[in-house]
């Protein structure tokens, strides 16, 4: 799409005034603003496509969509994360040794059955 001014007829352009052309979905508006005591001169050149907007609008509801359906999902897995580690904290503080306390339970055994036999050996030898 093109939209072709003279320079003259743009400068003469009251302020607030625009130029505006449209073909198919696209537009253009062109404007000019005056000059003041502190600012220069503009002028402004505004381009749509509406597909392109519409487009742009869909993709902008899908991502906040994806945000809010994973955002969810996600702070689930971290809770779910989070009830595990204290689980697996609580099993940690909760079972002691259990190869260290089974060997002493068996050396224990196992003397105390040593000094039977002796006992016993020495009864009967007398």
């Amino acid at each position: 799409m093109t939209l072709t001014i003279a320079t003259d007829s743009l400068l003469s352009l009251p302020s607030g005034a625009s130029y505006s052309d449209r073909s198919g979905q696209a537009s253009v508006k062109v404007s000019r603003k005056a000059a003041t005591a502190t600012d220069p001169e503009y002028i402004y050149i505004y381009a749509t496509c509406d597909s392109l907007q519409l487009q742009c609008e869909r993709y902008e509801r899908y991502i906040r969509n994806l945000h809010k359906d994973y955002g969810e999902q996600l702070n689930g897995m971290v809770t779910r994360l989070a009830e595990a580690r204290q689980e697996v904290q609580e099993v940690k503080e909760k079972s002691p040794n259990g190869i260290g306390t089974a060997l002493k339970w068996y050396l224990a055994g196992l003397v105390s059955g040593i000094i039977g036999t002796i006992i016993i050996f020495i009864k009967l030898k007398k």
